[in-house]
Order: C-alpha cells, then sequence, then structure tokens
C-alpha cells in the first residue's frame, strides 16, 4: 500500500512516498530546510506549502518532532486480545496523564511477557499540526513518534537479536540512544548535541553520554557486557572523533546498515532517511500501530457527545420545569389569595414594615458597591497573574524530589515563559526517569523535559527543562 510521510525536524522537514511494508520501498525523498526563525508551526507550514502538488495526493504519516512528544517502552505481562488491549490502555493511561496517548506492540513473549512502545503529545500541539497540514493541502492518516519507527527498524537487524548493544540515531542537533538486549529495550534517551559535527568537541558529547548510559546499568546492577555501538544519521567522517574515546571505553563503533531488502531512490543514504523507513515499515492490518491523530479525534468527539447529551437532556427538562412552576404557582396563589391579601395589606401599612424596607434598599445598594470592588480586585490580580520567582524555597523543593544528596544548578530562566532549565548534579547515579516523575508530581511544574545525562570528574549531571505552573501575585505573595 502506498504511503506519504512527513517528518518534522528542528531545522528542516523530510518527504518521502513509496509503498510500506515489512520491507519498504521508498520512491521519492525530499528534505526542506525550514527558513528564517521564530515559530516552529510557522516555519513548517512555510515548508509544507512549499512542497509540489504530487505529494499531497494520498494521506500523509505525520512523524512529531522529538522535543514535542513523548515516548515509553513499557512491559506488561503476557496476554493477546481484549486483554492485551484492556492492560495496555491501562499502563498508557497512568504514564501520560495529561497527554494524548497510543501503542503499538513491540514484541510478545509467553515467558518474558509483552513490550509496547507508547507515545504522547500534548492536544493543543497535535491541533495545530492538523491546522498546518490541512491550509497546506495535506489529509492527515495518522500521527506517530520518532521512537516507534527506530524499534521497527532495529528488528531488522541481526545484532538487535543475537547480542547487547547501543544504537545511536542522529536527528538535526540530537542524538537518541538506545539500549537493547537479544531482542528486548532496556533503555533509552535523548542529548542535544551543541557542537559542530566532526569536531573534538562534537566527538566529547557523544563519549559523555554512552558514558550516562554504562553508568546507568552500573546503577541498575544490570550484569550485561556491552561492547558494541552502531549509529546511523551522521557520516562516518564525522563520527570518527569519538572512535578513540569508545575504545577507551572497551566499546566498539560501527556504521549501522539497514536491511538491504530496504529500498530507496539511488544515490541516497538510508541514514539520512532511517525516521521515514521506520514510518513505512508495517506488518498488515493485524498489527497495531501509534496513531496520536486518531486518539486526539476521539477526545475531542467524546467531549462533544457528552455536551450533545447534556443539551438533549436539558431541553426537556427545562419544558417540564417551565409546565410545572406555572400550575403550581397559580394552585397555591389561588388558594392563599382571599385570606392572605387583607393581611398583607395590613403589615405593609405599617410604620415599622416601611422603616425596615428603606433600610433594606440602603444596604442593598452598600452590597453593589462591595461586590463591585471585589470583582475590580478580582480582575486586577488576574492582571498580575505571573510565574512564580525561582527562591531558596522552589530550589529546596526542586533538590528534595532527588532526594538527599542532589544540587541544583539554575542554567536560564525565562519569567515570561515559566521555562526554567537547570542541572540536577550529585555525586551518586541520578534515576533519571524516577526524578522527572517526582518533580511532575510536586505541583511546581506543568511539564518537565529530559536534555541530557553526564558523568565527569565523579560527578552525575542530568540535564532538564521545566515550565513553571504559573500563579496569581495574591497567590505568589501568600506562599
Amino acid at each position: 500500500m502506498s504511503r506519504t510521510v512527513i517528518v518534522f525536524l528542528e531545522d528542516c522537514l523530510l518527504a518521502a512516498t513509496g509503498r510500506e511494508g515489512r520491507y519498504p520501498v521508498l520512491d521519492k525523498v525530499e528534505r526542506v530546510r525550514l527558513q528564517g526563525q521564530g515559530d516552529s508551526f510557522d516555519r513548517w507550514q512555510q515548508a509544507l506549502t512549499g512542497l509540489s502538488a504530487e505529494w499531497k495526493t494520498g494521506q500523509a504519516q505525520l512523524v512529531l518532532p522529538v522535543n514535542m512528544c513523548s515516548a515509553r517502552v513499557l512491559k506488561l505481562p503476557y496476554g493477546k486480545g481484549k486483554q492485551l488491549a484492556d492492560m495496555a490502555l491501562k499502563e498508557v493511561e497512568d504514564n501520560f496523564r495529561n497527554e494524548v496517548a497510543d501503542y503499538s506492540i513491540i514484541c510478545a513473549d509467553k515467558k518474558e511477557g509483552v513490550e509496547i512502545c507508547a507515545g504522547g503529545a500534548d492536544a493543543g500541539q497535535l491541533d495545530r499540526f492538523e491546522n498546518i497540514c490541512r491550509e497546506a493541502g495535506f489529509t492527515i492518516r495518522g500521527m506517530t513518534v520518532p521512537m516507534e519507527g527506530y524499534l521497527r527498524t532495529l528488528q531488522g537487524l541481526d545484532s538487535y537479536w543475537k547480542g547487547t548493544a547501543i544504537y545511536l540515531f542522529f536527528d538535526e542537533g540530537s542524538m537518541t540512544s538506545v539500549l537493547c538486549q537479544t531482542g528486548h529495550y532496556l533503555y533509552s534517551g535523548r542529548s542535544r548535541i551543541f557542537s559542530e559535527p566532526g569536531t573534538l568537541d562534537f566527538g566529547t558529547e557523544i563519549v559523555r553520554s554512552i558514558s550516562g548510559i554504562l553508568q546507568f546499568c552500573a546503577s541498575e546492577k544490570r550484569d550485561i557486557p556491552i561492547t558494541d555501538i552502531y549509529y546511523v544519521g551522521c557520516p562516518e567522517e564525522d563520527f570518527e572523533v569519538s572512535i578513540e574515546g569508545l575504545a577507551a571505553m572497551g566499546l566498539k563503533a560501527e556504521h549501522m546498515e539497514v536491511d538491504r531488502r530496504i529500498s530507496i531512490p539511488a544515490g541516497e543514504r538510508p541514514g539520512e532517511w532511517i525516521t521515514c523507513i521506520g514510518a513505512m515499515i508495517y506488518g498488515g492490518k493485524k498489527e497495531k500501530q501509534i496513531d496520536l491523530y486518531g486518539e486526539n479525534k476521539k477526545n475531542a468527539e467524546k467531549g462533544q457527545k457528552a455536551v450533545s447529551l447534556w443539551k438533549h437532556l436539558l431541553m426537556p427538562a427545562a419544558v417540564l420545569l417551565a409546565c410545572l412552576i406555572p400550575t403550581i404557582a397559580v394552585a397555591v396563589m389561588n388558594l392563599k389569595v382571599a385570606g392572605d391579601n387583607v393581611k398583607k395589606q395590613e403589615w405593609l401599612g405599617s410604620t415599622q414594615v416601611q422603616g425596615q424596607y428603606r433600610r433594606a434598599l440602603e444596604l442593598e445598594r452598600e452590597l453593589g458597591e462591595i461586590n463591585g470592588s471585589i470583582e475590580a480586585v478580582r480582575r486586577t490580580d488576574e492582571n498580575l497573574s505571573t510565574y512564580p520567582e525561582i527562591t531558596a524555597d522552589v530550589l529546596h523543593r526542586i533538590e528534595n524530589a532527588g532526594g538527599a544528596g542532589i544540587e541544583c544548578r539554575i542554567t536560564s530562566y525565562d519569567a515570561s515563559t515559566g521555562v526554567l532549565t537547570f542541572e540536577a548534579v550529585s555525586r551518586g547515579v541520578i534515576d533519571g526517569p524516577d526524578y522527572i516523575l517526582k518533580l511532575q508530581d510536586s505541583g511546581l511544574f506543568h511539564s518537565v523535559d529530559y536534555l541530557g545525562y553526564a558523568y565527569e570528574n565523579d560527578w552525575y549531571t542530568l540535564a532538564l527543562s521545566g515550565t513553571l505552573e504559573g500563579q496569581s501575585a495574591q497567590e505568589g505573595e501568600g506562599k
């Protein structure tokens, strides 16, 4: 079956079309560099619009950028059919509470259980991807995360099934590391590469990232002899600067070759299109794939149905209530009117009641003035809504989330957006995923992103970026 794939990267757009399958055939590929600066969605939309009309004839599978989605590989007890689907959905819901999420099955074994690749993204950002594609003339088939394609590509390698190795996927200034052992996922991480490819600093960054993985294995007390590294998406001449440092750690690095049965246009390097290839690997209709686009639509439809049902129930209830109220009121009034009219006239005419009535009017006026003042204060407070200051108390709460021995170093803070970039430093190994979950549950952050892991001079450094929860001026003063 024909498929078009659009891969969103930080500084460019990849497009590929061809036949999907276990060994896909890419007929045509195109790389579009993003122009200008500013909002990424505006730049992506400009690139999409610039693609020729032949790219827009079918439905497109979108691969989201790694910095706008999250992916986790989760292990479940063995199951199949509805039992497996229920377990997988429950696990995905527990791990992606604030995101639209879906999953695909990576492998299933009766003895070792089931591994699923789960991906998630913010609903608002998914809507923006849909909007820019629709305005550029594309019809969307689905949305997935890069990790799903990486794992499907690895399943076509002999080294993935026979040994233990670290696989490096380079992608426009970032590197995703995946540790696998005899066909099973163990660990993954993403690092930003800030140095120019091919320079000594570039090699140092790669070696530091690999060192972090080895430290992770040591901290987990895993008896895993890691000797091989395979890399893709980086030219061999650029990667050479890291060979000596890796060899010093007892590691041998090789360029990762994709299955020869996968076809790409003549003159193209498979490694440069690895994300497109991974998105086209498909085992058939029975194979479950990640589709964040479909899940986002389902969530939106559920919300609309709930509103619609409420509206349908509200109308009959309102009509019934409107009919009952006049009937009851008329009946009661008819019973009392004769005996009450005289008493009411006498009561209303008394001097005491007239004085109380005037006093009530005066109090009502004063209450209206007070309510107006309260509303003005509330609006002022909303207008002064801001993000919290980075105080010693905030730093202390960030450090406490990781337990004893962790120090926090702030690298940058944007008070206008609430984005805080910091490093957690410790002489002991930091459990990155657990620390990130604790930070998200601390109430300080709306979201937390992993930027990298390093080990140097007996210190472990975990680089993170988080968006602080906003607060009003009143709340800030009260803390």
